[in-house]
């Protein structure tokens, strides 16, 4: 069962710019930085962009295996895809197992699928439910405006990030296989 808690992000320079939207899509974005729980990015993110080294950043939620840390209202304007998907898409960060290394950017080095296939798999189920929660609170959300970072990067609505197919891709998995899953999970309530 999805486990969602809200603790917003009130002291974030978006969450006070206060700019709404009408949800159109979700985008999926993974954290690269591997470890990090959903909960602990509310005490990273939670001030001010001069006090975190100018960095305009706020997603609506965090997933991990265990939890879903909602951090923005989902009609608030986010700071995740560096593009116009910030207009209409709800942000949502999949934070990465403990252990996972990368080498360089997005390379991912000496990953153990069978190791981290447990974590991935409640993950999965996590953010699967949480698309097809926000598609039945908001029917302006189309199953095929569920994008990566990446889908939205190569089609100009985001900045350059390959998440999070560069990780997934060890599990065999896709956005298209994403976006399926959501679509069975939506029919099924």
């Amino acid at each position: 069962m999805l486990n969602i808690i809200t603790k917003l992000m009130s002291e974030n320079d978006c969450y006070k710019a206060g700019r709404t939207i009408t949800p159109r899509g979700i985008t999926i974005h993974s954290t690269a930085e591997p470890g990090m729980r959903a909960g602990v990015w509310y005490e990273l993110w939670n001030k001010s962009a001069s006090e975190h080294g100018g960095r305009e950043v706020c997603v609506h939620a965090f997933a991990d295996d265990e939890i879903v840390m909602q951090y923005l209202p989902w009609t608030m304007r986010g700071w995740h895809a560096g593009g116009t998907d910030n207009n209409d898409h709800i942000g949502i960060e999949l934070c990465e197992p403990a252990g996972m290394i990368y080498t360089d950017d997005f390379d991912v080095a000496d990953y153990d699928t069978a190791r981290f296939q447990p974590y991935f798999d409640r993950l999965w189920s996590n953010a699967v439910q949480l698309c097809a929660y926000l598609i039945r609170q908001y029917p302006t959300i189309g199953i095929n405006e569920i994008v990566s970072h990446h889908e939205g990067f190569l089609r100009g609505t985001a900045s350059g990030h390959h998440d999070p197919e560069h990780w997934w891709k060890f599990h065999n998995k896709t956005m298209d296989d994403f976006r399926a899953a959501v679509a069975r999970e939506t029919e099924d309530k």
